[in-house]
């Protein structure tokens, strides 16, 4: 992935964590095809336990007023994270970024995350400001799906723990990844 601008900026201040999966192809045509498969299964939220490797995992993509809908994801839209054993996750789409660079052959797909409450009354946002990018992103002949997190330094969260309020663990957020570009 390029150090480019859809890349959450880390630091000692910020930290974060950038995973990557990548599916190289024989022609630049086959990768721009691959390009809209990954981008179209990324914006198909709904499916997501399809592509998870947790078992009995869940996701539920609503609208702004919690109301439930089958429809590819849109900005403002929540994703519902319904985890076994675990608390129900929830997640807003702060935004959706296309970017071409033909001079590059180049082409991303960002979709932008933060945790949110998640109540059936209201919704309200969450003060912490960790927040999360899954990137598509096509360079030359090659597709590559990306999760770069960017946690504050001082939720004082680790490990495992450090993908907490985006509900999977690293290698959950790597099935993923690599089934959008498979």
């Amino acid at each position: 992935m390029l150090n480019n601008q859809l890349i959450l900026t880390a630091n000692k201040f910020n930290p974060g964590l950038f995973m990557e999966q990548s599916f190289s192809t024989k022609t630049v045509e086959d990768a721009e095809d691959s390009f809209v498969d990954a981008k179209e299964r990324l914006l198909d939220v709904n499916h997501w336990g399809r592509y998870c490797s947790a078992p009995g995992v869940t996701f539920g993509l609503s609208d702004g007023h919690n109301r439930p809908v089958s429809r590819r994801a849109r900005s403002g839209d929540h994703i519902t994270l319904n985890i076994p054993g675990s608390e129900v996750c929830c997640l807003i789409i702060e935004s959706l970024e296309y970017d071409d660079y033909p001079d590059l052959s180049m082409e991303t797909f960002t979709l932008r995350l933060k945790p949110c409450m998640h109540s059936m009354e209201a919704e309200e946002e969450n003060d912490n400001e960790a927040s999360a990018a899954l990137i598509i992103e096509r360079r030359y002949s090659t597709v590559f799906s990306v999760f770069n997190f960017r946690n504050p330094a001082n939720s004082g969260v680790s490990g495992d723990n450090v993908f907490a309020s985006f509900g999977l663990k690293d290698i959950q957020w790597n099935s993923l990844l690599s089934r959008f570009v498979s």
